[in-house]
C-alpha cells in the first residue's frame, strides 16, 4: 500500500503583521501618509479624510481614484508582498476620462494597505469601478492567515473611487497637525487636493512650514522658491526634491536633478526630507504641451541653473548641523590617526571633511570616512617641509634670530613648522626609550622609526623621495644566505639577522629630459641589538653589502651608497668612517645619533612646548584631539604609526 505524505502548513503568529508592516501599523504618521499615498497611486486628484476628535469614532479616507473591481481587490489585498511593479507598472493608475499626466507611483510591495490596522483590527473597504460597488470587511487574525477578508455586499454604482473606514481605538493627533503632516508630504502637486474634515489643505495653510525665498533670473524675471521640511523623513523619495509650478500646476515630477547633476541623493534622509516649490510663471511659454517638463530654451536653462545654485546654497545653511554631525563621526572614526598629526594637518583634515560635504552633498557617511582616512594617511606621511629645510640650514649662531624669522612668517607657516618639529621631537623621545634596552626588537621597534627618521642623518636625507627598496633588500638577503632569519611575519622591506636588522632606502636619479635614469643614492641602515658594540667586523659587513649591491648590477658607478651601522657602543679603533669609491661606511652610537637628532631640531624642546599648547578653533576636531588625549595617543601609538 502506497504511503501518503502528511502535509504540514506554516501558521502565522499574532504579531506577524506588526513585524511585516513595521511602522506603517505602529506609527500614525506613517499610517496616514501611506493611506494618502495609496490614493495617489490610484490616480486620485482628490482625497477626503474624516478625522475624529475622540477615540471610538470613524477614521475614513475617501478618494476618487480608479477604484477596484472585486477580482482586483481580492488579488491585491489578499496577496502578501504584492508586487505592484509587476502587476500594475511603475506609474499610478489613471481613471477613465482623466487627462492629467501620469504620475510615478509610490507603492511597490503593497504594505501600505495594512495602514488601517493602526486604527483598529477591523476595517471596511468600499471600492467601485466598472458600474459595481463592492464592500468588504478586513480583520486581523492569526493561525492559518494574518488577516481575513469577508465580502459584505455588491451593488450597481457609477463612477470610481475607494473608501476605507475604521473606528479609531487610539488617540489621534490634532487636525491641524495632520494638515501639516499631509500637506508637507504632498504639497508638490497642486492638482492633488486633500481635504481634512471638509477643509482643503492649501499652500496658504502651510506657510508656517515653509521658508520663502526669491531670485531674479536675468531676462526671465522673479521666481519664488518655498522650502518645506517634512521633519521626519518619509519612506519614499517620490515627493521630495525640487518641484516646478507654472500657473499653480506641476511641471514634470519633483527631482533633485535640477541642472547639471543631482543636488542630493534622493535616498538619503536629507534627500527625503525637503521639498522646494519653485513658482515659475514667467516660464509658461517654455512648458511642454504634456507638462512633462520644459523645453531646453535659454530661459529654462538659465532658470534651472539659478534655482540649482539657490537650493545648493540654502541646503548648505540648512544642513550645517547635519554636516557637523557627519564630520564629527568621520573624525572620530579615525581619531587615532588624526591625533598623531601636527595641528595644521589636523585642521586640514577637518576642513576637508566639511568642504567635501558642501561640494558633494550626495557623499555617503561611509565614503566620507574613507576620504578622511586617506587624507589623514597622506598628511601623516608628509615630510621635508620647505620652511623646515630653511631652518635646518641655520647655524647655532643664527638661532637667536628665530623670533625675527617667525615675525616674517604667517601663522599657518609657523604652526606647520612647529607642528612638524614637535612630531620629530616625539620620534626622538621614543627612540631614546628604546635604543638602550636589551629587550628592544630592532625590527619591529626601531627600523620603522628610522625608516621615517632618515632626516636625523643630515639634510641630504630630507627628501620625501627616499623610500624602502625591497629589490636591494633582496640582494642583501641572498648575499647573506643562511644567516638570515626566516619568519613569515617579518616585513620583506627589512633583512633580519640574528643580531641585527637592515633597512635599505633609495632615491631616483633623473637625466636631462627629467626621465628616471637609475638610482641617485642608496642608504643602508643596520641596527644592532641593544648592548651590541660596532667594530671593524661590522663595518666590513656593511661594506660587503654595498659591494654586493654594485656587483649585482642594481646601481651604477655614480650611485652613492651610504651605510650607517648603529650600535650601543663603537669600538674606539673603528669609529672612523670608511670609504671605497662612492661608498661610505659610517659607524655610530645610538646616543650620538640621538644627540645629532636633537641638534637638527635646534634643541627647541621649550619652544615646542608652546606648540603643544596651540588650540584649534574647530569644535568637531577639538572634541577628539584634546591635549591629554593627543599625548596619550602619541605615546601609545607612535611606533605603530611608523610601522603601518
Amino acid at each position: 500500500m502506497e504511503r501518503q505524505e502528511e502535509l504540514f502548513r506554516p501558521t502565522f503568529a499574532s504579531g506577524f503583521l506588526d513585524q511585516h508592516a513595521g511602522r506603517i501599523i505602529a506609527d500614525v504618521h506613517f499610517a496616514i501618509v501611506e493611506l494618502v499615498a495609496n490614493s495617489w497611486d490610484a490616480g486620485a486628484d482628490e482625497v477626503r479624510i474624516s478625522w475624529p476628535a475622540e477615540t471610538g469614532q470613524d477614521v475614513a479616507v475617501l478618494d476618487n481614484g480608479v477604484g477596484m473591481t472585486e477580482g482586483e481587490f481580492l488579488k491585491r489585498w489578499s496577496e502578501l508582498s504584492y508586487n505592484r511593479l509587476q502587476h500594475q507598472g511603475p506609474l499610478a493608475d489613471e481613471p477613465e476620462g482623466r487627462t492629467t499626466r501620469r504620475r510615478v507611483a509610490f507603492g511597490r510591495n503593497g504594505l501600505g494597505r495594512h495602514a488601517m490596522f493602526h486604527f483598529n483590527d477591523l476595517y471596511e473597504v468600499e471600492t467601485w469601478k466598472a458600474g459595481v460597488r463592492s464592500k468588504f470587511a478586513v480583520k486581523r487574525t492569526f493561525g492559518t492567515a494574518p488577516f481575513s477578508i469577508a465580502k459584505l455586499e455588491s451593488r450597481p454604482f457609477e463612477g470610481h473611487g475607494t473608501l476605507l473606514t475604521a473606528k479609531s481605538r487610539t488617540e489621534l493627533m490634532a487636525p491641524e497637525e495632520l494638515s501639516d503632516l499631509i500637506g508637507s508630504r504632498f504639497v508638490a502637486d497642486p492638482e492633488f487636493r486633500i481635504f481634512i474634515n471638509q477643509v482643503q489643505v492649501t499652500l496658504t495653510d502651510l506657510e508656517h512650514l515653509s521658508v520663502i525665498g526669491a531670485i531674479d533670473v536675468p531676462d526671465v524675471g522673479p521666481l519664488t522658491i518655498r522650502r518645506f521640511d517634512a521633519q521626519v523623513a518619509g519612506r519614499t523619495s517620490k515627493q521630495s526634491g525640487v518641484a516646478w509650478w507654472v500657473n499653480r500646476r506641476l511641471v514634470g515630477a519633483p527631482s533633485w536633478d535640477v541642472f547639471d547633476g543631482p543636488i542630493l541623493d534622493a535616498r538619503t534622509q536629507t534627500g527625503r526630507r525637503f521639498i522646494y516649490i519653485v513658482e515659475a510663471d514667467p516660464l509658461k511659454s517654455d512648458v511642454r504641451p504634456d507638462w512633462s517638463g520644459f523645453y531646453a530654451s535659454t530661459a529654462s536653462n538659465t532658470s534651472r541653473q539659478a534655482v540649482s545654485e539657490y537650493v545648493r546654497d540654502d541646503l548648505r545653511v540648512v544642513n550645517a548641523d547635519i554636516r557637523r554631525e557627519r564630520k564629527a563621526e568621520a573624525l572620530r572614526a579615525h581619531g587615532d590617526k588624526i591625533k598623531r598629526l601636527p595641528l595644521l594637518s589636523q585642521e586640514t583634515v577637518a576642513r576637508f571633511a566639511e568642504e567635501i560635504q558642501v561640494r558633494s552633498p550626495t557623499i555617503t557617511p561611509r565614503d566620507l570616512e574613507n576620504a578622511v582616512e586617506v587624507l589623514a594617511q597622506l598628511e601623516q606621511a608628509r615630510t621635508g617641509y620647505s620652511l623646515l629645510d630653511r631652518l635646518a640650514r641655520l647655524g647655532p649662531e643664527n638661532l637667536d634670530q628665530l623670533d625675527q624669522i617667525l615675525d616674517e612668517w604667517s601663522v599657518e607657516d609657523a604652526k606647520r613648522v612647529l607642528g612638524e618639529l614637535g612630531y620629530r621631537l616625539r620620534l626622538i623621545k621614543e627612540l631614546e626609550h628604546l635604543v638602550e634596552r636589551h629587550t628592544t626588537d630592532e625590527l619591529h621597534d626601531l627600523q620603522p622609526l628610522f625608516e621615517r627618521g632618515l632626516w636625523i642623518f643630515g639634510p641630504a636625507f630630507e627628501s620625501i623621495s627616499f623610500t624602502s627598496n625591497r629589490t636591494l633588500a633582496t640582494v642583501v638577503r641572498e648575499h647573506l644566505g643562511a644567516a638570515v632569519l626566516d619568519h613569515p611575519r617579518f616585513r620583506p622591506d627589512f633583512v633580519v639577522l640574528p643580531d641585527a636588522s637592515i633597512g635599505i632606502y633609495s632615491t631616483d636619479a633623473f637625466d636631462a629630459e627629467n626621465e628616471v635614469s637609475g638610482l641617485a643614492s642608496v642608504v643602508i641602515v643596520e641596527l644592532k641589538r641593544g648592548g651590541h658594540e660596532v667594530g671593524h667586523a661590522e663595518k666590513d659587513q656593511a661594506l660587503g653589502y654595498s659591494r654586493e649591491i654594485r656587483q649585482a648590477g642594481r646601481v651604477n658607478r655614480e650611485t652613492s651608497i651610504t651605510a650607517y651601522v648603529l650600535g650601543s657602543t663603537v669600538n674606539p679603533v673603528a669609529d672612523e668612517e670608511a670609504t671605497e669609491g662612492k661608498t661610505r661606511i659610517i659607524p655610530r652610537r645610538y646616543s650620538d645619533v640621538l644627540r645629532q637628532a636633537h641638534a637638527r631640531t635646534f634643541h627647541l624642546a621649550e619652544k615646542l612646548k608652546a606648540s603643544r599648547r596651540l588650540r584649534t578653533t574647530d569644535q568637531e576636531l577639538a572634541a577628539i584631539v584634546s591635549p591629554v588625549q593627543t599625548e596619550i595617543a602619541l605615546q601609545t601609538n607612535l611606533r605603530g604609526t611608523f610601522a603601518d
